[in-house]
């Protein structure tokens, strides 16, 4: 009872009204299929009794012309008694095999039909004694029959034993006398087991009446009781109904207005609308909705309303609201056509996608951020090269000339190139191009190692001051890089603050979602560094350009626009995010987040810098594309004693070290390059050179961002591009002269 309380009182009230339907619907089939068995059964009981009036007639019959047969001894009294007899045999027939647990209908229905049953009632019968064969007046009746059978079997053996006395011509007069007292014997037997069995199925059937009609009037009460329950709660559903919808409208999220489909004035509003507007509801109400639509989108909201008066619903159509404060906000408005009390109306939800139109805006800028950084990284990358060209011709230059004037020529280029070089590893920063020397650091150590340069930047015009996180901070980083970030907001900081300020770094461990899951996903803790200054601030359309490469509000020959640009690459590649929140005349606050790691923190100390050894015996196979580049690279390693194989692409490389006879002890191998890559060139020949060393050269490559932690397993380094060949030569002399080590 508990359940059906808690389900009439918790569940919802259309639940109820199927659930009350579906109960008067079973209620109505029940009973009419209990009607159906009942009437079956009772059908049946009456076959059975009038079975029993043509058994009771049959045996008598026979009693009576066996005892006949014993007086008259004629041979016809003999087959009447036997034709009589069939009848109780037949049910006996019937009887047994019914009893069986898979019985044979067709002997079944032989044996009713031997004794003299109706046809139509033989399928009755077999089926009311399977049904209930073992109920407690079947059962009776069943076992008063086989009684009857037996007492069937003794006369028919008693026949059997008369008519052999009488015809075998010798009959003993006292035998015959006998056999004729047991056969009268046997009838007087069998007369109250017919009124027995009667009882038996009278009193069966008068319970199986008795029972139908209570569950008749107990059906009939509980569909009564299923009307009225049914008719309660539809009354209730209604009311109901309405207040839900009330209810509903009202705590929408979005603005509800249920319009006159002719004139389009405002039947009714909920909170959210009157909220949204900065209207109160009665003045919303009434007035044409026309008068909260902006001017310029006016004519498309009549065709909007235009539109849904045809019976085609409108979905997405964007519209601009004007507020009571003469603001406006942007929303996506769906419109639909229907009936209330007898008045066709239009319901509009008007949703205010403000914010979203923001966010989407600042994704579109972050796609363009994503083009722009692919095509700054390209330029480098081809930049880069080109200015290696340049490096090593000057270099070659300087070492094979010796006049004055032409020397200077070239350090001008060199410095020049040199110049180029560094905006080139800005560019390549701004497009996530760059390779990572990646360590495991404690951020808070690196602020502390930043904090002196830090120090000196404004001298007494800028207060500097720097809380890092009482806890540690490990995150996987380039150091270099991250110091880069640090410098160069703090330098942009203090150029925000001419007249002095207060520039404040901190360091903290916050746990946000990730930004490319957004709300409501798992968070991922990051370490914070919040760089915060009291300068003049920026205004919106600033802040909207602030990453993009060669965009700067300083004047011009004071900077390259590359500084901020080089800062969102890092940071992005480093895997972390950086956010700006500035206002006009209210200071800046930058904010850098960097994944937490767990893995534990590298040794920073710094490889020693020797002075070239001359290797004469070292084996060097350079591997370049750029016959330029490999020409000046190879008279390099040549001039310090080096035997260098030379190789234009990966596959010949491959080759080389090969078939070469000798030892191998150093490759030198551009990361691009045709056919095989320098990665894969790297890894295909450690195979069966397991000992050689590797210095990969790249201005930056997309197999080295992902593969560079090559560099950290122990024989390979890497030189970026442009560098001087006498850096190479450097290299690789440090790459024998000391274990090798991640840079």
């Amino acid at each position: 009872m508990s359940v059906v309380r808690k389900f009439l009182l918790d569940s919802p009230i259309s639940q109820r009204l199927v659930a009350i339907l579906w109960l008067f619907l079973l209620t109505v089939v029940g009973l009419l299929g209990l009607s159906y068995l009942t009437i079956d059964n009772l059908s049946a009981a009456r076959a059975y009794v009038g079975g029993e009036g043509l058994w009771s007639k049959a045996q008598k019959q026979a009693v009576y012309d066996l005892l006949q047969y014993s007086i008259s001894r004629s041979e016809q009294d003999y087959q009447k008694y036997q034709h009589a007899l069939l009848v109780p045999l037949g049910d006996r027939q019937a009887r047994l095999e019914l009893e069986k647990a898979v019985p044979d209908m067709s002997v079944v229905r032989n044996g009713f039909l031997q004794g003299r049953n109706s046809p139509e009632d033989v399928e009755g019968m077999a089926k009311l004694f399977r049904r209930f064969r073992h109920s407690r007046y079947m059962s009776e009746a069943v076992r008063i029959w086989a009684q009857g059978d037996a007492l069937i079997e003794q006369l028919e053996r008693l026949g059997s034993e008369l008519h052999g006395e009488i015809s075998s011509g010798k009959a003993d007069p006292h035998r015959v006398a006998e056999i004729a007292r047991q056969v009268d014997l046997v009838g007087n037997q069998l007369a109250p087991l017919e009124d027995r069995f009667s009882y038996a199925l009278g009193e069966g059937a008068r319970r199986a009446r008795n029972s139908f009609l209570a569950v008749t009037f107990g059906a009939a009460g509980v569909s009564v009781f299923a009307g009225l329950l049914f008719t309660f709660f539809m009354l209730r559903h209604v009311r109901q109904n309405e207040k839900r919808y009330r209810h509903l409208i009202n705590t929408s999220n979005d603005a509800i207005l249920v319009l006159d489909a002719q004139t389009g004035v405002i039947l009714e509003a909920n909170e959210t609308s009157s909220q949204l507007l900065g209207r109160p509801l009665e003045e919303l109400v009434g007035i044409s909705s026309e008068q909260i639509v902006l001017e310029i989108d006016r004519e498309q909201y009549r065709g909007v309303l235009d539109t849904t008066l045809n019976g085609v619903a409108v979905a997405g159509e964007r519209l601009h609201l004007s507020l009571s404060d003469g603001r406006w906000i942007t929303v996506e408005i769906n419109t639909s056509l229907t009936e209330f009390e007898g008045k066709t109306i239009i319901q509009g939800i008007f949703r205010d996608i403000t914010a979203r139109q923001r966010l989407e805006e600042e994704l579109r800028q972050a796609h363009k951020m994503e083009v722009v950084g692919r095509l700054a990284g390209g330029i480098a990358h081809d930049f880069n090269n080109l200015l290696m060209v340049i490096l090593t011709q000057v270099s070659k230059l300087q070492r094979l000339s010796s006049h004055r004037q032409l020397l200077e020529h070239a350090e001008t280029i060199r410095t020049a190139a040199e110049r180029a070089a560094s905006l080139a590893k800005q560019l390549l920063a701004f497009g996530r191009k760059q390779v990572l020397m990646l360590q495991v650091l404690d951020l808070n150590e690196l602020l502390g190692e930043v904090k002196e340069m830090l120090s000196t930047l404004r001298e007494q015009q800028v207060e500097l001051t720097v809380m890092p996180s009482p806890q540690p901070l490990p995150v996987e980083v380039d150091p270099a890089k991250i110091e880069q970030v640090i410098m160069n907001l703090a330098v942009n900081a203090c150029d925000a603050m001419p007249t002095g300020g207060t520039l404040k770094i901190q360091t903290s461990n916050v746990s946000r979602p990730d930004s490319q899951t957004g709300a409501g996903a798992p968070t991922t803790s990051y370490a914070l560094l919040e760089i915060t200054d009291t300068g003049c601030g920026m205004d919106a359309e600033t802040k909207a350009h602030l990453f993009e490469p060669f965009f700067t509000t300083k004047p011009i020959g004071k900077g390259t626009g590359l500084g901020l640009s080089s800062v969102y690459g890092i940071v992005k590649q480093s895997g972390g995010m950086i956010e700006a929140d500035s206002a006009l005349g209210a200071g800046t606050t930058f904010r850098v987040y960097l994944p937490i790691t767990e893995r534990p923190l590298s040794s920073r100390k710094m490889p020693k810098v020797s002075s070239p050894v001359p290797m004469s015996s070292r084996t060097v196979l350079l591997a370049e594309d750029q016959p330029s580049i490999r020409s000046v690279l190879r008279e390099s390693l040549e001039s310090q004693g080096y035997r260098v194989l030379e190789a234009q692409n990966g596959r010949e490389a491959l080759k080389l070290a090969e078939h070469h006879p000798g030892p191998i002890d150093v490759l030198v191998t551009d990361v691009i390059m045709p056919q095989i890559r320098g990665f894969e060139l790297a890894k295909r020949v450690t195979e069966f050179r397991p000992d050689i060393r590797v210095i990969f050269m790249s201005g930056y490559s997309e197999d080295a961002l992902l593969e560079n932690r090559l560099l950290s397993q122990g024989n390979a380094t890497l030189i970026q591009k442009p560098f001087d060949p006498e850096d190479l030569v450097q290299r690789v002399s440090e790459s024998w002269s000391e274990k090798p080590r991640a840079r």
